[in-house]
């Protein structure tokens, strides 16, 4: 991914904060705080042999980071194995770190245990990096945090870094910023007290109002948990949200995905075409595989991501091109 040196967009320390991201004070400690896997920083470290990336341990099961270091593969951390001290020759270096995984136990809109992450240390000079030429936003549920990836373990197996939302993001050349949560629907709260989607698009808890940032194109993906409403009911909801993320993003390309388990399939059929300047994506013939009939596993998370990344460069060539 490209990138560019710029200045920090937060008071607490020189890294670049891409997602939805806060000031907190925790323990006395300012932090930057998130509750959304996906959630990333990114900074240039030089002249430096060390650098130290820590996060306050808040939760009773670990929640995991991915560190990405000059775009070789992640490694794999446990917050309560942090601080993470980082051996370096003094060379420049990129460093990415994603929000990768939490447990759906962990109560992040009414208590402060999502992500904190404390200044980093380090002996040499640091500069904030914004990745990407292209700019996206990923509204969905657990399949767009990247929950359950990898198995069944709750936060050791997602991957807030290689779900399908990454992937695409990825290859568009494209920083993203995700609003998803475990189990949540139009009609259905999320887990760990979180409330339905509509509610949270300007939120980060039930503390932190949230203001949505502009982005090239918004991706929606929802459905999979409303089955209780019925055809109806999700039919009610879904038009008042699509008007609402039109209200929310007026100068973004919105881009509507058939859920990957094809619920309410013919519903978004039918819906999305009354809005105007609102596109829909077709996933019928992708058939991503998964870890248990819903969530797209390894493979299919990188399936699905390639071929959302087709899917929206044909759309939008004049937004994805090079």
């Amino acid at each position: 991914m490209d990138y560019q040196l710029t200045p920090a967009n937060n008071p607490i320390m020189p890294a670049y904060f891409q997602g939805r991201w806060t000031v907190k004070t925790i323990r006395e400690t300012p932090v930057m705080y998130t509750t959304n896997l996906g959630a990333e920083f990114w900074f240039q470290v030089k002249g430096a042999s060390y650098v130290t990336i820590a996060l306050m341990n808040l939760t009773p099961i670990s929640s995991w980071i991915a560190i990405q270091i000059d775009g070789l593969p992640y490694q794999r951390l446990a917050v309560a194995t942090l601080p993470y001290r980082l051996t370096l020759d003094g060379q420049p270096h990129l460093i990415r770190v994603v929000m990768s995984g939490n447990t759906d136990e962990d109560q992040v809109w009414t208590q402060p245990v999502g992500f904190a992450v404390q200044p980093l240390q380090t002996d040499g000079q640091l500069t904030a990096v914004k990745p990407g030429r292209h700019s996206l936003t990923f509204i969905g549920d657990s399949i767009t945090a990247g929950c359950w990836v990898a198995g069944h373990q709750p936060a050791e197996d997602y991957r807030g870094e290689a779900n399908y939302a990454a992937i695409a993001s990825d290859l568009l050349n494209a920083r993203n910023v995700r609003i998803g949560y475990s189990a949540i629907g139009l009609t259905k709260p999320g887990t760990g007290g979180v409330p339905t989607l509509p509610e949270v698009l300007t939120a980060i808890d039930s503390q932190t109002a949230w203001q949505p940032i502009p982005t090239d194109v918004v991706v929606i993906n929802v459905g999979t948990n409303d089955g209780l409403a019925g055809a109806d009911g999700f039919t009610a909801a879904f038009k008042l949200f699509l008007n609402q993320v039109q209200r929310l993003y007026p100068n973004s390309r919105i881009a509507v995905l058939v859920p990957f388990n094809q619920r309410f399939d013919r519903v978004i059929r039918t819906v999305v075409p009354e809005f105007v300047q609102l596109d829909l994506i077709e996933t019928a013939d992708w058939q991503p595989t998964t870890t248990d009939q819903v969530h797209l596993d390894v493979a299919g998370s990188q399936s699905a991501g390639q071929q959302l990344a087709v899917a929206l460069k044909t759309l939008y060539p004049e937004v994805f091109k090079a």
